[in-house]
């Protein structure tokens, strides 16, 4: 399999879980989602606002940071492979702090759809049941209501195909997979503790893949922790392969003494 480039990566993952606010700065997508989740709340950082000329860069990097000020949000830079070759430096000049390095893994659509040919049975929709979110927000959520509201919004933010096993107002299982063209981005995998080690994660996965078929998706992609050692195994017995990767670079604020 040809693996692609880092910024169309980049710009699918972009899409598959798009912020509520964005602007253009260049190359660059500043976006915003009141703070919930980082790629929603981060620039996009590819190639293009400043290139590598420093002064250009600095400059850039400020005019983000007044963005983000002005709706009281730390500036988050998702830095890859597909950034200027000198933002990671510029930032760490300023302070910022490196988190949360984590992979793009590809495969192709068929083969992950053939992986999981002896599955528990799964239910899969344009929209997702009410139980859904609750499945999910439980595994992965972080907050509370407002967190919760936010997140309903950035999924409704573009299509997708959503997953679960079990009862659809109480899933033992989710997973979504957004929709762009000929790709396919699976986010939002989660099981509740109580259903584990009954491989659901797996026909999640594999079923989204074949249905999928029907949409003209012919590959996929995902995100992963670089430090998860058992998501990490999980796709790679569905055929994923690392392709990219990247980390966040938040701003540090001064807390000033009263």
């Amino acid at each position: 399999m040809r693996l692609p480039g880092p910024e169309l990566l980049d710009r699918l993952a972009d899409r598959g879980w798009p912020a509520l606010e964005t602007e253009q700065l260049g190359g660059w997508t500043l976006r915003a989602s009141s703070g919930v989740t980082n790629r929603a709340n981060s620039v996009l950082a590819c190639a293009g606002a400043g290139g590598d000329d420093a002064r250009s860069l600095e400059d850039a990097i400020v005019r983000a940071e007044a963005w983000y000020a002005a709706r009281g949000l730390p500036a988050v830079f998702q830095v890859s492979p597909a950034s200027p070759s000198g933002l990671a430096v510029a930032l760490a000049r300023r302070g910022y702090r490196e988190h949360s390095p984590t992979d793009i893994l590809v495969a192709d659509r068929d083969a992950v759809a053939s992986a999981t040919a002896a599955a528990p049975a799964v239910a899969i929709a344009d929209a997702p049941p009410a139980g859904w979110l609750d499945t999910w927000w439980e595994v992965d959520g972080r907050g509370g209501d407002r967190e919760r509201e936010v997140v309903a919004h950035i999924l409704a933010g573009g299509p997708a195909l959503y997953a679960w096993s079990g009862e659809p107002e109480a899933p033992e299982a989710v997973a979504r997979l957004a929709l762009a063209g000929e790709w396919g981005g699976l986010y939002a995998v989660a099981t509740l503790p109580r259903a584990r080690r009954r491989g659901l994660a797996r026909a999640l996965a594999g079923a989204l893949a074949a249905a999928a078929a029907d949409r003209g998706v012919e590959r996929l992609w995902l995100q992963v922790l670089a430090d998860n050692a058992a998501a990490h195994a999980l796709y790679a017995g569905l055929g994923f392969v690392r392709a990219s990767g990247y980390s966040y670079r938040e701003q540090v604020r001064l807390v000033r003494p009263s």
